[in-house]
């Protein structure tokens, strides 16, 4: 059960759209749940770093209420910050918590 005092921040998450237009195919981002409460999982649990020939790839957690449609080709918008999401996990399968790992390229 997720207490409502956890859900602290709001995040917003995104799904890519295409749209044909006079210059071809553009793809876009479109909010598919906006401003919704999230908990962000403590650093030792739940952000991770890892290093790539890229850069630096920061994971992340964000734990918030099921919303079904939620998939891992989308993409999640915090404090301007953009997070691809790689995971969804339904918890326990009871359709009450997702908890989204995510991850950000950094330098």
């Amino acid at each position: 059960m997720i207490n409502a005092g956890e859900l602290r921040h709001k995040i917003t998450i995104q799904s890519a759209t295409e749209t044909t237009g006079a210059y071809g195919t553009e793809s876009t981002w479109a909010d598919f749940l906006a401003n919704r409460p999230a908990a962000i999982l403590p650093s030792a649990v739940g952000r991770d770093v890892f290093r790539t020939a890229e850069g630096n790839i920061n994971a992340i957690k964000f734990k918030m209420r099921y919303y079904a449609g939620v998939l891992p080709d989308m993409r999640i918008v915090h404090n301007s910050q953009n997070y691809r999401i790689t995971q969804v996990e339904n918890v326990r399968n009871m359709n009450v918590e997702l908890l989204i790992t995510a991850e950000t390229a950094g330098t």
